[in-house]
């Protein structure tokens, strides 16, 4: 399904601002005059001039600033507050195209605002995104041990300090963006060793990237997410995992970055 969106922004019950209006003040602000701009954006001299005194008087502040000098003369160009205007509407526009994608993408959570975003917005460096709850908040000196859940209520833990906690609004049932690095990753068989206060989770070895220096790891995680480890060449020809076999990845708690909207 092709989904047009055509967002208008009303002040006072009366129109603010349409895709026809916003087309006029970004030729207005290419062309430098309402003229020049209306023939630009292709509509009438006077319904721009109509629409940009509309503009002007629903605006807390003038939008276009125009100098007189006849139908064919004189300039105009946009205030600080109308370049505002322009962004503002362009990251709406965003908002509700990622709106349009994730009600067609049955695959995407549409429990949190956070889910659609990280969904179809955020990029980040690190490989490794995972949706988790917070669960509790336990303090460790300065910092805070942040109990998480994961998706099958796996669970999993962060250590950021004290301000951290208090800056993301960190309270029990909030949704996180859980960012893992695969170099802050590494593997070992099923069941080895003992966790030390690490995070551990299992799955299968689903692909294998052999590099010069680094091998790149994908593990199918039993709760149905991959997880990627980067480990070094003579580190995994000493694991000689194999596609298929059953391993567990292990990090720090202190390597886990949080995110969240606020």
């Amino acid at each position: 399904m092709d989904l047009q969106l055509l967002l208008s922004l009303h002040s006072q019950d009366t129109l603010f601002v349409n895709p026809r209006r916003i087309r006029l003040l970004e030729q207005i602000r290419d062309q430098g005059s309402i003229s020049r701009g209306a023939k630009a954006a292709g509509i009438s001299y006077k319904s721009a001039w109509d629409a940009v005194k509309d503009i002007n008087a629903l605006a807390d502040q003038p939008v276009v600033l125009s100098e007189t000098g006849g139908k064919g003369g004189g300039g105009a160009l946009l205030t600080p507050y109308g370049e505002r205007l322009l962004k503002i509407y362009g990251l709406l526009n965003q908002i509700e195209r990622m709106a349009v994608d994730a009600l067609q993408d049955e695959s995407t959570s549409l429990d949190s605002l956070l889910s659609v975003v990280a969904r179809f917005s955020l990029q980040t460096s690190a490989r490794n995104q995972f949706f988790a709850r917070v669960t509790s908040l336990d303090p460790t000196d300065i910092s805070r041990k942040v109990c998480l859940t994961m998706q099958g209520d796996i669970p999993l833990y962060a250590d950021i300090t004290e301000r951290s906690c208090q800056r993301l609004g960190l309270t029990p049932g909030k949704e996180v963006l859980a960012l893992i690095k695969a170099p802050w990753v590494t593997l070992e068989p099923e069941g080895d060793g003992i966790t030390d206060n690490d995070n551990v989770l299992a799955g299968c070895i689903s692909d294998m990237v052999p590099g010069e220096e680094f091998d790149e790891y994908s593990l199918l995680l039993d709760q149905g997410e991959l997880l990627c480890a980067l480990l070094s060449k003579p580190h995994s020809q000493q694991l000689n995992l194999s596609i298929s076999d059953r391993a567990q990845a292990r990090f720090a708690p202190s390597q886990v970055i949080l995110a969240t909207l606020g």
